[in-house]
């Protein structure tokens, strides 16, 4: 044999090896892309599903949070009453409200100006 046939052999052993890694290679890749294939769809219907979640939570909270509801509820349950301008202060008012404040400590509710009855809570 001469040196040239030895070279093409060797050659051709090297090729054939290659390729074979690159199969083994290809193959991995191949499987490997499946996975994450299978992945992504387990993923977009998660991400669906959570859509979905979301969009039932939005409607639930419009529903409750609807101003008329709310109207409704805090009057039947919370015994609100509108605010009338009296009970609206400034800073200068202030001094008004402090000389009203007994000197034995007692504080003066923030909720009704001195004097004043919130109805359903008595005086405050």
């Amino acid at each position: 044999m001469t040196g040239w046939s030895t070279f093409v052999r060797q050659a051709t052993v090297l090729c054939m090896l290659l390729a074979g890694a690159l199969g083994v290679v290809l193959l991995t890749v191949t499987h490997q892309v499946q996975g994450l294939e299978e992945d992504l769809v387990s993923l977009r219907r998660e991400v669906a599903t959570e859509q979905q979640k979301t969009h039932v939570l939005q409607a639930e909270f419009s529903l409750l949070v609807e101003p008329e509801r709310l109207r409704r509820l805090a009057s039947a349950h919370l015994g609100l009453v509108p605010v009338e301008p009296v009970q609206l202060g400034t800073f200068a008012t202030l001094d008004e409200v402090s000389s009203l404040i007994p000197s034995g400590g007692a504080t003066v509710s923030a909720h009704a100006p001195a004097g004043r009855t919130i109805p359903g809570r008595g005086h405050h």
